[in-house]
């Protein structure tokens, strides 16, 4: 069997499984409880956030066979949520918007839209990068999603909602997903670490985290390359290489240059670091989640020196 990448292996397959998007998850799951599925939805945010992933799961529930109606939960072992999960269902079409834009695409699929499904509760279609169509091939689905058949969910995964026309968000229910936090990615490497049999220590993933900016994609990406380079062991300073991270010890240098008001210390040290072939973004980006870090460190600090408990 090929070597499947950790980002695919370890893809959520459940809404409990997704993390960094309960609001999403919670309003999904109730929606589907009280039965009060939409007929359109938009999915919107950072990339590598699990928008397509949690389409695919809202579509294994919607469409889930254990019961005869939709489930909070896919189970998984049916063959429509596994024919989902593969990516060969009949009646969940999956899309690539960016070069599938044209109005004659849509076309097409506002015609299939008319049939019913072939097997399954109702016919879904993930239409992923949804920023790339066109606005003629928007304004012809203008009128499906106003009066859609009643077996018909669209739903459209982009990282630029304000690109898609107003008359088709105000069509669909549009959900905003946040950038998972640093703590909750340190904490999903860490746990998919101990289940490949890796060890790393804390100051490795936390650079892997740091890395991935928020996208557990980008993470997961980085580990994989991590664990090439270092076999069974993530070090730290292995990590810092790869992903071309400036040492915390830097960044206080900086700092106390900063505090000392001496500007000439400040830009030779990021002179070294760009002559040393570091990113001048990628460093900016560190330097302000260092801040945002030694910002809660001392609000922690004083509320427990000032706490009456």
């Amino acid at each position: 069997m090929s070597y499947q990448v950790l980002a695919r292996k370890y893809r959520p397959q459940k809404f409990s499984d997704v993390i960094g998007q309960e609001h999403v998850t919670r309003t999904l799951k109730n929606a589907i409880e009280q039965q009060r599925i939409a007929h359109g939805y938009i999915f919107s945010g950072h990339r590598g956030i699990g928008k397509t992933t949690i389409a695919r799961i809202l579509a294994m529930a919607l469409n889930c066979r254990s019961t005869d109606h939709p489930v909070p939960e896919p189970c998984g072992v049916c063959d429509s949520c596994i024919e989902i999960r593969a990516g060969n269902a009949v009646d969940v079409i999956e899309i690539d918007a960016a070069t599938n834009r044209g109005i004659d695409e849509i076309r097409e699929l506002r015609d299939a839209a008319r049939y019913r499904p072939a097997r399954d509760r109702f016919k879904i279609w993930i239409l992923d990068e949804a920023h790339q169509i066109t606005d003629a091939a928007f304004n012809a689905l203008l009128k499906t999603l106003e009066e859609p058949p009643s077996h018909v969910i669209f739903m459209m995964a982009t990282t630029q909602p304000e690109d898609i026309p107003q008359t088709i968000r105000s069509r669909c229910q549009h959900f905003s997903f946040h950038a998972v936090s640093f703590d909750d990615i340190v904490g999903q490497l860490r746990g998919i670490a101990k289940q490949e049999g890796i060890t790393a220590d804390d100051s490795a993933l936390a650079m892997l985290a740091e890395a991935g900016d928020g996208s557990m994609r980008d993470a997961l990406s980085i580990m994989d390359q991590a664990i090439a380079s270092c076999g069974d062991t993530l070090s730290a300073d292995v990590v810092r290489g790869l992903v071309g991270t400036v040492g915390s010890d830097i960044l206080e240098d900086i700092m106390d240059a900063v505090a000392r008001n001496s500007s000439e210390d400040v830009l030779r040290t990021i002179d070294r670091l760009l002559v040393e072939g570091q990113s001048a973004q990628h460093f900016a980006r560190q330097m302000v989640r260092f801040l945002r870090s030694e910002e809660r460190r001392v609000g922690k600090e004083c509320r427990s020196r000032w706490s009456p408990y």
